[in-house]
């Protein structure tokens, strides 16, 4: 009813003029939603703020609003001051399937940067509540009619890719052709569940020795200047896991446009393109090498005049150390500037070489002959957990102080908290044979903190896969002969639907303690339960055809003007949650709070449940209502299975 309300705000701006002679703002007419259908569909208490405006009272005013016609509005009734209305079912029902409750598409791109993981091992638990959030964004903001740019920042030089290559060289012994012969097929697991043990194999290691420490720094500083052996086993190690992460995040359904590449931004200059502009604005300011301070020989940011950071005892962020590498918040603040098509410059682009989906990435020397450009958002969302919210915050101050406030303001940080192992899962893991560095204390703890550096974690495929063997076992056991394939199929859409709706339907601010057996459960608050919802209500219209039944077409104008009038009080109720959905997703976007949507869903499932308790479809004697019945059916099983797709990313197999 997103766009409906917002016509409804408008005629009631004017009836206000007209009928009451006060101006006011349509912004000024609010809706809420009764507790039930027969209450009215929606209801306005503007009465009662007009009343304070004219010194009338609330009830008269509503009785005078009553009378106004409103656009696909059947009856308004005046209760108390409140403006109750009731819509025509079957209008409102076409509508609802053509996306006539949408906004209309709007101009403008927004940027949306997510996942981001360091390309140095596998991807984990953790990795994956930042993907799924950021898909989810990316959807909601679709469906309300935005232009979204989907990018994945590599960072392929930082010091976690060293340290895979560092494992490598120093302590496997290989040269750069030996990993290219064990790449080729001499490897015994995937490449990426290769580096995650190798990974947590190089921190030890440096403790041993300051030579073994010292072989960071010299890695390091070979990646940087390229040509070399060095450098090019890095290169091939980020552009293979970066392949491995984009088919894990594929198995969920998540894909991006673009691959910015931090090589790239040092390789084409757009840091000192951003350092210059800095230095101009007086944003940035060196300390001098003889100064008594701790950052003599920086370029610093002070940050004390601004509000957001009052209160801090020492307000300048280094942004040029004293040996001129720029810091992590440099190389961001010249990626965000781009992003908004401040920077003056840009990449090349050319394909990055995956068998998935075609997907582009930076490059510093050319683009190929068809690439499309990227960037220059009006808005952009950067995906990071909350650790990072300081960080973000630097770069939005960049921003102010570089002479764009109105980038600023549009530079949103969506952080949420971690995600956990559950203890129980951890133990259940562990009784399973897991290679997981657990001391006794931690399965003491209410849930278990990751550290893939320390090897404690679960990889986000071997967490997919566990959950589509569960999936497996209970389809097998309720259906033996079911085909492999079919079998694999709906494990699949099910270990899929537990995993995306269990990393959205927590508030961002709750740490996640992921426990295998609630994410898989049939029952509550879960995806399982929501595609059995619509498995179960799609299985009603199955039998009913078998029966002999015609079942209607939620497609048909005419079936929804000959069923409406006869809809029970229940189904409708029923339907106009998904009238609400469009708003839901409004509130889920402008709060960064995507649970609502989540929710909304679960509580039609429950709707859903309870009215197919009271209300019986196929036994029902009286052949009218039984078609408006099924009618409702039909319409509760298209939206729930297109809406959870369309905005959670959830598939529903076509049985369970």
């Amino acid at each position: 009813m997103l766009s409906a309300i917002e016509t409804w705000q408008n005629e009631l701006a004017d009836a206000i003029r007209d009928r009451l002679g006060v101006s006011w703002s349509p912004s000024r007419v609010p809706f809420t939603f009764p507790p039930r259908t027969e209450l009215g569909d929606a209801a306005s208490p503007v009465a009662f703020a007009l009343a304070k405006a004219t010194r009338r009272n609330p009830a008269e005013i509503a009785a005078l609003l009553a009378a106004v016609k409103l656009s696909g509005v059947r009856e308004i009734r005046a209760a108390g001051g409140y403006l109750n209305l009731f819509l025509d079912r079957a209008e409102a029902v076409s509508r609802l399937l053509s996306g006539g409750f949408l906004p209309e598409r709007r101009e403008g791109k927004i940027i949306v940067e997510h996942t981001n993981i360091n390309p140095n091992k596998a991807a984990h638990v953790g990795h994956l509540r930042n993907a799924v959030l950021g898909d989810t964004l990316v959807r909601c903001l679709r469906y309300l009619g935005r232009q979204v740019e989907v990018q994945n920042y590599i960072d392929d030089t930082g010091v976690q890719v060293a340290d895979v290559v560092v494992g490598f060289q120093r302590i496997l012994g290989w040269d750069l052709a030996t990993l290219r012969r064990k790449m080729a097929g001499e490897m015994d697991r995937p490449f990426d569940a290769f580096c995650w043990d190798l990974y947590a194999q190089v921190a030890p290691w440096y403790e041993r020795s300051e030579a073994n420490r010292a072989a960071r720094l010299e890695t390091l500083h070979l990646m940087e200047e390229g040509g070399n052996e060095t450098a090019e086993m890095a290169a091939l190690v980020a552009e293979e896991m970066v392949r491995c992460h984009l088919r894990t995040m594929d198995r969920l359904g998540i894909r991006y446009e673009v691959l910015p590449h931090e090589s790239d931004i040092l390789k084409i200059g757009f840091w000192s393109a951003c350092f210059e502009r800095l230095k101009t604005a007086g944003a940035v300011h060196h300390v001098p090498a003889d100064a008594e301070d701790r950052n003599r020989g920086c370029w610093v940011m002070a940050l004390k005049e601004s509000e957001e950071f009052k209160g801090l005892s020492d307000a300048d962020k280094v942004i040029v150390r004293s040996n001129g590498t720029v810091t992590y918040i440099g190389k961001d603040m010249a990626y965000q500037l781009w992003k908004f098509g401040l920077l003056g410059r840009d990449f090349f682009y050319r394909r990055f070489p995956t068998p998935l989906y075609e997907v582009y990435r930076t490059d510093a020397a050319a683009s190929e002959e068809g690439a499309p450009t990227f960037g220059g958002g009006e808005q952009v969302y950067n995906v990071i957990d909350v650790r990072q919210s300081y960080l973000q915050k630097i770069v939005k101050e960049g921003l102010r102080q570089m002479g764009y406030p109105e980038q600023a303001e549009r530079s949103v940080h969506f952080a949420y908290e971690m995600v956990a192992l559950s203890t129980a899962f951890v133990k259940a893991e562990l009784a399973r044979g897991a290679s997981l560095q657990v001391s006794e204390e931690d399965l003491h703890k209410p849930f278990v903190e990751m550290s893939g550096r320390k090897g404690l974690g679960f990889r986000a495929d071997a967490l997919l896969d566990r959950l589509a063997e569960r999936a497996r076992e209970e389809i097998r056991k309720r259906e033996p002969d079911l085909p492999e394939e079919e079998t694999e199929t709906r494990a699949h859409a099910l270990a899929v639907g537990a995993l995306r709706y269990y990393m959205v339907k927590y508030g961002r601010n709750v740490v996640i303690p992921f426990d295998l057996d609630q994410a898989l459960a049939f029952e509550g608050d879960t995806g399982p339960y929501l595609q059995y919802a619509c498995v179960r209500a799609e299985n009603i219209l199955r039998k009913a055809d078998e029966q002999g039944l015609e079942v209607p077409d939620p497609e048909d104008a005419e079936e929804a003007r000959q069923n409406a009038p006869h809809l029970d009080e229940e189904g409708w109720g029923l339907l106009t949650l998904f009238l609400r959905v469009p708003i839901q997703v409004r509130t889920a976007v402008e709060g960064l709070d995507l649970n609502l949507v989540a929710r909304q869903f679960f509580d039609a499932a429950q709707a859903f449940h309870a009215y197919y308790h009271h209300y019986p479809v196929l036994k029902e004697a009286d052949p009218q209502k039984r078609r408006a019945r099924l009618y409702t059916v039909a319409l509760f099983a298209r939206l729930l299975r297109e809406g959870l797709w369309r905005l959670l990313g959830i598939p529903v197999p076509d049985r369970m």
